[in-house]
């Protein structure tokens, strides 16, 4: 399904001839805003957004090492934009990448590592385990794609200092990942987060 398709998604950007070609009409609201305007929107939710969970955890080590709780509600918000729409998800990235960098990578990486089954929404990279020993060659082949340039791999351990976050420390590789396809030119469907 193309609208649940992150990468393909355009969102409200797909033009009325696309959306009856693609069969996509109904499926989206009929308003038409341009990628540019889906980002003004992104931008004030952005800016102005909802008070974070941080906020009731004043004692929390990580509020206590210099993640604002603003910091979490911006995390929260490009995360909810790369969930439903990854085009525009790069395209603000890429657009505000000195601002966002922080946000997506460390040191709020942290803070979402350490609450990460919280935030889980949607697979974002495999899961290796003691017990899949002897499989990941053929477990591999249940990743999406089949061409992959870049693999950033985790044991979650050591996580910024935090300890052994386990599967939380996925949030690391994917984070790391993201930083590579806005500055580095990656394509987002050619790169596997994992951790071990």
């Amino acid at each position: 399904n193309l609208v649940s398709d992150p990468i393909s998604n355009k969102g409200l950007a797909f033009p009325l001839s696309e959306r009856d070609r693609l069969s996509v009409r109904g499926l989206v609201p009929p308003r038409i805003l341009s990628i540019q305007e889906q980002e003004r929107v992104i931008m004030d939710e952005y800016t102005r957004g909802w008070a974070a969970r941080a906020e009731q955890e004043p004692e929390d080590e990580i509020i206590k090492s210099g993640v604002s709780p603003d910091n979490i509600r911006k995390w929260k918000v490009l995360q909810s934009v790369q969930d439903r729409n990854e085009t525009l998800f790069y395209r603000i990235l890429m657009d505000n990448f000195q601002d966002m960098a922080p946000i997506i990578y460390t040191p709020t990486v942290g803070w979402a590592c350490s609450h990460f089954s919280q935030l889980y929404r949607r697979p974002r990279g495999m899961y290796f385990s003691h017990g899949d020993r002897g499989e990941m060659a053929s477990m591999v082949y249940n990743w999406e794609s089949d061409e992959v340039d870049a693999v950033v791999i985790t044991d979650g351990s050591r996580i910024l200092g935090l300890g052994d976050l386990g599967l939380g420390g996925l949030g690391i590789s994917i984070g790391k990942l993201d930083l590579y396809v806005a500055a580095g030119g990656f394509h987002p469907r050619r790169v596997l987060p994992v951790v071990l």
